[in-house]
């Protein structure tokens, strides 16, 4: 058993953790078995550091079985690091990433190159939270008063794990590296489907995307057009006076998050695209599957990422649906790889593409459920996949309870889906979500 312990606190740590875990698991012979939640900490610097240095780290830890000898391990961990965009840094200064050997079953060594168990492993919790959490029988193996005693034993001196009272004011975050990303939904509508009318207000909208973000959100949708079936199609003009006044809000605020969210913006209007990107959001969400020639221009005149759903008509007509005997998997499959070679045609970067099923646009409740059991046909396309299944009127196969009381249904599916490799998943409780996730991969 060998348990790493990764951290992070320059960039987009979340990005620089999940890039090396997908490394991790290319090194030759070795398996990985688990991974922890996501720990925030105060950065470990000696006194009078530069204060540039006092930067919040992210941390986790993977436990792993390997045939490798610790010297082959330790050598390709190096490697990652490199390749995640590690160079030489002064002792203790900021990084990209950080990979350790924290343990590696009762093994004691300490030399030039390796140092396990980690020194002062017991009196930092970034580093032993973590390791309780995926090994928690492994053993203390030093001389002294703590060998013997067993990782969840020597854990248990913080108290919890969640109040940040620890040394470094350590504690667990929501957001994790080995599940779905959860892009949490904001509808500044007045007729969305399930929360219609709530967030309209700009104290209230601001004031929910902070919520979502602690809630374990790493990218916010933002959408200011209801598409749902009784839902009007709306100016562009109006779009945009509902959703300027919350994006020069929030972007603002981002530097005072710990965890600053991507901001994505629900719209198939090309103009109000356009100036959503004088904002530097970093992703579109075309839930019309970008048809539009010119917003295909504007897009490939960007850098930013951009949601494809497919879809038989915005907002969504009850005359329009795949006739009851067809097969939606195929289907959508066949417009879907037809429509990202005519983007890449058209200049936008098939790395650049989100590509969504569009379930509840144009299909019935039962071809739905069908493209979410058969969710892994997608990554044929060679491409992130996204779902926004949250709370929609399929799930009336299963409750009679309103759009807002559907949670329940939709993590059941959640779960299925992240065992499906699916990127993303466009949800309106991000809370539950994360707490599903949580228990769910500790099992």
């Amino acid at each position: 058993m060998v348990i790493l312990g990764l951290g992070s606190n320059l960039g987009d740590r979340l990005a620089n953790l999940r890039k090396a875990f997908n490394l991790i698991k290319q090194i030759p012979h070795t398996s990985i078995q688990q991974v922890s939640p996501v720990y925030i900490s105060d950065a470990l610097v000696p006194e009078n550091a530069p204060n540039a240095w006092d930067i919040p780290y992210l941390n986790l830890a993977i436990r792993c079985e390997t045939q490798l000898s610790p010297y082959e391990f330790l050598a390709h961990t190096k490697n990652i690091e490199k390749a995640v965009g590690r160079k030489p840094e002064k002792h203790w200064g900021p990084r990209i990433i950080d990979i350790d050997l924290l343990a590696w079953d009762n093994l004691i060594q300490y030399d030039e190159k390796l140092h396990i168990p980690h020194e002062n492993l017991h009196e930092r919790p970034f580093a032993l939270w973590p390791l309780a959490d995926i090994a928690p029988k492994w053993i203390y193996p030093l001389p002294g008063p703590l060998q013997g005693k067993t990782a969840a034993e020597l854990a248990q001196q913080w108290g919890s794990r969640f109040s940040g009272n620890a040394p470094l004011n350590t504690r667990q975050v929501q957001q994790r590296i080995d599940t779905p990303q959860l892009v949490g939904i904001l509808n500044i509508t007045p007729d969305s489907f399930s929360d219609g009318g709530k967030f309209i207000d700009l104290n209230t909208a601001v004031n929910h995307i902070h919520a979502l973000v602690a809630a374990g959100a790493e990218i916010i949708d933002i959408g200011a057009e209801s598409t749902g079936p009784k839902a009007k199609s709306l100016e562009p003009d109006i779009e945009w006076e509902r959703l300027g006044p919350v994006l020069s809000s929030i972007i603002p605020e981002f530097s005072c998050m710990l965890i600053p969210p991507k901001i994505s913006v629900d719209t198939r209007n090309a103009s109000v695209a356009k100036k959503a990107l004088d904002f530097k959001v970093d992703w579109i969400n075309d839930v019309s599957g970008l048809c539009d020639p010119e917003m295909q221009e504007i897009i490939a005149s960007t850098q930013c990422d951009v949601v494809v759903m497919h879809n038989l008509g915005v907002p969504v007509s009850r005359g329009e649906r795949l006739p009851y005997e067809a097969d939606p998997v195929a289907y959508v499959s066949n417009w879907g790889e037809k429509q990202i070679v005519l983007l890449e045609n058209a200049g936008i970067n098939r790395s650049r593409i989100i590509f969504d099923v569009g379930i509840g646009y144009g299909v019935s409740p039962q071809q739905s459920l069908q493209l979410i059991k058969q969710i892994e046909n997608f990554h044929q396309f060679n491409v992130r996949l996204l779902v926004g299944h949250s709370r929609k009127s399929f799930l009336q196969q299963f409750t009679e309870n309103s759009p807002a009381e559907r949670d329940l249904e939709t993590v059941v599916l959640s779960l299925h889906l992240a065992k499906q490799k699916v990127n993303y998943l466009r949800v309106h409780n991000v809370d539950a979500h994360s707490r599903a996730f949580k228990v769910f991969e500790s099992i």
